[in-house]
């Protein structure tokens, strides 16, 4: 039995995991991700080395998937100009609304509206702003990329990751030209496409727990590999991918139309295996909006678990320009991306978080189902299916007999009534009927996130119970390098209960939901999930 390694660069945490040929998890590491380059290569080198002396053995092949629209200029040595460009950071917005005035234009190229997270747009707005730094950048590395490159000395990418640049043609299966010379670049500065399962290099001699010349595979975009490893792959399923941003995917034949796309707040991804348009609905504010909250309720007593606890003290210090660990820039005070003044220290934050998350279950214990609170769950403006980048976070219903419990419960309800109206939508453009609902991440292992999403989903529920399934999913990818796609294995999911008389219940909530959310929905540029 080979031992197969994933990477997943994240936006909340790298991790690293070995994994079996069938996908289950043998050890794994992770760390809250850094702002700086060097320092996340750091953390996957000391990830593969940990695996290894954990499981004593070193991986066959090793994949790299993670966020797509974060990376970094490269000078000719391969030295990072600038600390991480995170998709979050929202420098760039001008720049996207520049390029938003031929929107129709853009996404019949891209399947892509203009947005700050964009790495054009942030090309764009270092070349009025910090012109020096691409001038001297010889490449531009996606965070993946740029992890396959510190393995290899190779550096190549995924088309998956390539689509996200807001400057890769899909139609050409190629990087555009027109659109790259807004920002005097040319092709030559970004990473070749390879294949997810066609190796980009084989391992540099160095690496502790890894044996030289093991293969190493650019598996794709997160999002895109959990799907392939969890069986979507083709029109009639649809998946759902749940960490700091949610995104809700469904294959189809062909892409939208392009104004249907920008109305709709969608975007056009190639499948993984190129076969299939993959539509994408994001919502930024998933994972990252229990995480506000927890940190918001951090000072409340122990005492505020359960309706009608009503104890819990809201006057904690809210975290609401940075939702989770490294979904920002960091506290960095300068103005440009190379500035250099953001730190790695986000270690003490993701600790916070996990004492919170320790206590979850304590404070969701007694909730009761609907909860009655009508929760619009967006923080940083809504993209899908009604594009309003100034849309946040309302919460109806409210009154002084909810209590903590009752609050994180009704984010969760209000991410899965989001989730159910994106589907909606992607389905009726899609035109293919979804059959199942596959979902996979973090919040798997929530139980009332799943009761919930089970209860106020239309199609049934299918729960991938892996303990990272993106992760598993890239190792699973390099286990076929050199060949076929068709060939990796799917992991093990299994049909989530639905409980009749709850569904009854969110059918009507679902309904006023709507019609809050629908009140002021205006098109226009948001942030998609990453």
């Amino acid at each position: 039995m080979r031992t197969l390694a994933g990477v997943d660069v994240g936006t909340t945490h790298v991790k690293v995991g070995f994994h079996d040929e069938n996908g289950r998890c043998l050890a794994e590491v992770r760390r809250p991700t850094p702002r700086q380059l060097p320092a996340l290569v750091a953390a996957v080198r000391e990830g593969l080395a940990e695996c290894a002396a954990r499981t004593g053995h070193r991986p066959d092949a090793i994949g790299v998937t993670g966020m797509a629209e974060t990376g970094v200029p490269l000078d000719a040595e391969g030295r990072p100009l600038t600390p991480l460009v995170w998709w979050t950071d929202p420098r760039g917005a001008e720049e996207a609304s520049e390029l938003a005035r031929d929107a129709v234009t853009l996404f019949e190229v891209t399947g892509h509206r203009a947005t700050a997270k964009t790495p054009l747009a942030k090309w764009l707005w270092l070349r009025r702003h910090e012109p020096a730094v691409l001038d001297r950048m010889r490449w531009w590395a996606g965070a993946p990329d740029a992890v396959a490159n510190a393995l290899t000395g190779a550096l190549r990418t995924h088309e998956t990751l390539a689509a996200r640049t807001l400057a890769y043609d899909l139609g050409r299966h190629a990087y555009d030209p027109d659109l790259l010379a807004l920002a005097g670049l040319t092709s030559e500065v970004l990473p070749p496409v390879a294949g997810a399962v066609e190796p980009v290099g084989r391992a540099v001699a160095g690496l502790d727990g890894v044996i030289p010349g093991t293969p190493v595979v650019i598996a794709g975009h997160d999002h895109m590999v959990g799907c392939w490893a969890a069986g979507v792959r083709r029109p009639g399923d649809a998946g759902d991918s749940l960490g700091t941003a949610e995104a809700v995917m469904v294959p189809a034949a062909a892409p939208p139309d392009a104004r249907t796309g920008l109305a709709l707040g969608i975007t056009a991804d190639p499948s993984l295996d190129g076969r299939h348009v993959v539509l994408v609905g994001g919502l930024s504010s998933s994972g990252a909006l229990l995480d506000w909250l927890l940190d918001l309720l951090a000072s409340g007593s122990d005492s505020g678990s359960g309706s009608g606890s009503g104890s819990a003290s809201l006057s904690g210090t809210a975290a609401g320009d940075n939702p989770g660990a490294g979904s920002g820039l960091g506290s960095g005070s300068g103005s440009g991306f190379g500035s250099g003044s953001e730190s790695d220290s986000s270690s003490g934050f993701g600790s916070r978080m996990r004492d919170r998350y320790a206590v979850l279950p304590h404070l969701l214990e007694g909730v009761r189902l609907p909860t009655g609170i009508v929760a619009e769950p967006y923080l940083r403006g809504r993209a899908a299916p009604a594009p309003d980048p100034r849309r946040r976070l309302t919460l109806a219903g409210l009154d002084a007999d909810h209590g903590a419990g009752d609050l994180l419960a009704a984010a969760i309800e209000g991410t899965c009534l989001h989730t159910r109206w994106t589907l909606a939508e992607l389905t009726a453009v899609a035109g293919t009927a979804v059959e199942r609902l596959v979902v996979f991440g973090g919040q798997v292992r929530i139980p009332l996130w799943m009761r919930i999403k089970a209860a106020v989903s239309v199609p049934p529920v299918e729960v991938v119970r892996a303990r990272d399934a993106v992760c598993a999913g890239a190792a699973l990818v390099a286990g076929q390098a050199g060949g076929s796609l068709d060939d990796v294995p799917v992991l093990p999911h299994e049909a989530e209960p639905r409980d009749p008389a709850l569904a009854a219940a969110y059918d009507a909530v679902y309904e006023r939901f709507l019609e809050a959310a629908r009140t002021t929905g205006t098109p226009g540029a948001a942030e998609d999930a990453g």
